[in-house]
């Protein structure tokens, strides 16, 4: 892999990681298009720089909302009120993905990455989001009570599937169970926090820095941060105004190609 290509693939997964298209998907698609070859660089090393370059991006765009919620958190500890706690909500909905991704990390890794698997969560979750528009109800009760927060996190644990697509199946699945869109984008990527930190600290421990590749990884994870944060910053803009159509429409030209591809 070239430095350019790294960037190409850095810019891939940044603006696919907070886009509802899946990031995964793409990764599968590029390298086919580009015939680029991975051969030169330590797979695990790369895919960690990546998502450690978009853990930042989002770390980056979410951090003044970040702040308060510790403040507002810290507060109500201190008032002996931790119902309203968005801090242990959070970590209710990330206990299904975390448990989930230690169960069944090698099947995930191995036997789901099948093109037709791909193809299919492509086309599914477009059709719940196309669906999630329009019957979508917003609750008059503005608190994410702890149930909400877990049954979330069980669409976030469904996202472990290539071709689901965190933000996509996150956000929908909130919509769905009645939380405003604007609401339910701020919830979606708050809980990502967690399980992409977990994860890029989980596999950090098999990185492995080859001197005459460091340029490679660091590339890709500068690109990964630049497009990400561009991509996430885009995406809470957009989807004030705009539905989620214009993805799953997306998604299943994707679906399409990755099939067509895969003849």
């Amino acid at each position: 892999m070239t430095p350019i290509q790294s960037v190409i693939m850095g810019a891939v997964q940044g603006v696919t990681e907070f886009l509802p298209v899946s990031s995964s998907a793409h990764l599968i698609v590029i390298p086919w298009i580009f015939k680029m070859n991975e051969s030169n660089v330590h797979k695990l090393t790369y895919d960690v720089m990546l998502h450690f370059g978009t853990l930042l991006a989002l770390l980056a765009v979410y951090a003044k909302r970040l702040v308060s919620i510790f403040e507002v958190d810290l507060h109500m500890a201190r008032q002996g009120d931790l119902r309203r706690s968005l801090l242990l909500k959070l970590a209710v909905g990330t206990i299904p993905a975390a448990v989930l991704g230690v169960l069944f990390k090698n099947m995930i890794e191995t036997e789901l990455r099948a093109p037709y698997i791909t193809i299919f969560t492509l086309v599914a979750v477009s059709l719940l989001m196309l669906v999630a528009e329009r019957i979508h109800t917003a609750r008059t009760d503005d608190d994410i009570s702890f149930g909400l927060a877990f049954s979330i996190g069980v669409a976030q644990a469904i996202a472990l599937v290539p071709g689901v697509s965190r933000s996509g199946i996150t956000i929908t699945a909130a919509m769905l169970l009645g939380l405003r869109r604007s609401e339910a984008v701020d919830f979606a990527f708050l809980l990502s926090i967690p399980i992409v930190l977990g994860v890029s600290l989980y596999e950090a421990r098999h990185v492995s820095l080859d001197g005459s590749e460091i340029s490679v990884y660091a590339v890709g994870l500068i690109s990964a941060f630049v497009f990400g944060a561009a991509s996430l910053e885009f995406l809470l803009k957009y989807l004030k105004k705009h539905s989620l159509d214009v993805f799953a429409y997306y998604r299943i030209g994707l679906a399409l190609l990755i099939a067509l591809l895969s003849l």
